[in-house]
């Protein structure tokens, strides 16, 4: 497993060897071309040189000549392959550094001219009259400087060559000086070396400052791992990050959303432990009381008055279960669910509120209650989930028939509140205490009543959780003249509404308005 601080410090280096790389490649074509311009120089310094020596007076030409070699052969690149022809006589210098081919040694002949050889212009931006500072040189010249590559018994050499008229001499001179161009290669790799050479030392001490320096910015990272691993080795069901004050930003947000995810687990797991003792505890009712009946029906058998009481209140007891179970199942799907952030159907509350309350006026529980419906349209529109909405008014419509008195009173109202659909559900029964009214929505939880029927306590929480995943708000108030219980759904409202082919109303999530 490669550590972030390896990642790190060869993410970095990459980028740095390829531009070293570079540099290092321009670099070496630099020296290549300032070596090879300074050698060429040195040829065509050479010949001029030689070539001002030999065009001196007869009497001096003995004298300067030698010296000219002399100062060339101890220059920083010296030259001691030179010499200077006569036609095909040998007048100076090694006799296997011959005239070019082209040239010809006949008197007056016509020799092909050659571009002659120039360099980037200094500083000074001298003028030169054909390769000369002094015009004076330049008299008597029919070649002026050039440079040819030639090759003597497989080695290559670079060669400058000068063709002129001397006087005492009757045909044509030529002067020439030769460079053999693997000693320019060994001179070159020379620096070559030293240049790769530095930039290997460089890379080196690179790679060293920046493993320590991303090693050091690294410290409140290695901090945190050091902690986890301490914490996975105690197996502590409590585990909190802490870093110094002046760590770095990142380091902090990320110890900070780690510690809350951790506190976030440990409400999760200790809400889990509640809800599972909680259910546990309302399950174990209905099956001790199935159990008695059944002990019941195996003494005195089903067709006694024991036993018949016996299998009514299994009965009883099996409808409980089976409706505690449900709430259970819808409770923990709702939490699995969470809340739905996506963009939801627009639907008729009103329409769905009518439904409802047409179904329950015929439940025998409601038999001698009157229950109303009241709204102030005929068409309210609502955004979220219509199945969960038609849960949610259901549960709330069942609790207050069910928690009523016998010939209460009940009433659904579809309106308006504030521009956001809303649906009121009012009875004029027991109520719940207003320091109860808080609780009520923690599971299992059970307002305490003289005579009220027993409950799961489940039935708020799932309407909250259900009201939660659409953007709904549930809250509850005192019903008129402070009697029973007004339970209130505020739903979302579409705006902006567009109907889509198949008659369904959908609404951006952008254009939600949460009441």
């Amino acid at each position: 497993m490669t550590s972030l601080r390896a990642r790190l410090t060869a993410a970095v280096m990459m980028p740095l060897l390829a531009l070293a790389i570079t540099f290092g490649t321009i670099t070496c074509w630099m020296i290549h071309r300032t070596l090879s311009t300074a050698s060429d120089r040195t040829l065509v310094g050479s010949v001029t040189m030689i070539s001002r020596a030999i065009n001196a007076d007869t009497s001096a030409r003995h004298q300067l000549l030698p010296l000219a070699i002399h100062l060339l052969q101890n220059q920083m690149t010296p030259v001691s392959h030179y010499s200077v022809y006569e036609g095909n006589e040998l007048i100076a210098g090694t006799d296997w550094l011959v005239p070019p081919a082209d040239y010809d040694p006949t008197p007056g002949a016509k020799i092909p001219h050659h571009t002659p050889a120039s360099f980037p212009r200094s500083y000074r931006d001298t003028q030169l009259v054909r390769g000369y500072v002094d015009a004076r040189d330049a008299e008597g010249v029919i070649q002026a400087a050039y440079l040819r590559d030639a090759e003597l018994e497989g080695r290559s050499m670079r060669v400058a060559t000068e063709i002129r008229t001397l006087p005492g001499f009757a045909r044509p001179v030529v002067v020439q000086v030769a460079d053999f161009l693997d000693d320019r290669h060994a001179y070159e790799q020379t620096y070559f070396l030293r240049v790769a050479g530095a930039g290997i030392l460089i890379a080196m001490t690179a790679v060293l400052l920046f493993y320590g320096a991303i090693t050091w910015g690294l410290g409140p990272f290695a901090s945190l791992t050091r902690q986890i691993g301490a914490a996975r080795r105690q197996s502590t069901s409590h585990l909190r990050l802490t870093l110094e004050e002046d760590a770095p930003r990142e380091a902090l947000l990320l110890a900070s959303a780690f510690n809350e995810l951790m506190a976030r687990t440990e409400r999760a797991i200790s809400s889990l432990r509640e809800f599972t003792s909680n259910a546990s505890h309302q399950l174990r009712t209905p099956l001790a009381i199935v159990r008695v009946h059944v002990d019941v029906l195996s003494r005195y058998g089903p067709s006694t008055p024991q036993g018949a009481t016996a299998l009514k209140d299994i009965g009883a007891a099996v409808d409980s279960l089976e409706r505690l179970l449900g709430q259970l199942i819808s409770l923990a799907r709702m939490d699995e669910q969470g809340r739905d952030d996506g963009p939801q159907e627009a639907f008729d509350l009103t329409a769905a509120a009518v439904g409802i309350v047409a179904s329950r006026v015929t439940h025998p529980d409601a038999s001698a209650m009157d229950i109303g419906f009241e709204t102030d349209a005929a068409t309210i529109m609502a955004l979220g989930d219509k199945a969960l909405a038609t849960e949610m008014i259901s549960n709330l419509l069942d609790n207050a028939i069910r928690y009523n008195r016998a010939d209460g009173t009940v009433t659904v109202r579809v309106l308006t509140r504030e521009g956001a659909p809303a649906i009121e559900i009012e009875d004029d029964g027991p109520g719940i205490a207003p320091a109860d009214r808080e609780k009520v929505w923690e599971r299992f939880y059970r307002a305490p009543g003289a005579d009220g029927p027993s409950g799961s306590g489940l039935g708020l929480p799932i309407v909250r959780a259900m009201g939660e995943r659409m953007g709904a708000r549930v809250t509850l108030e005192d019903g008129a003249g402070g009697k029973g219980v007004k339970a209130i759904i505020v739903f979302l409202a579409p705006e902006l509404q567009s109907e889509t082919p198949d008659g369904t109303y959908f609404s951006p999530a952008t254009k939600m308005t949460a009441c």
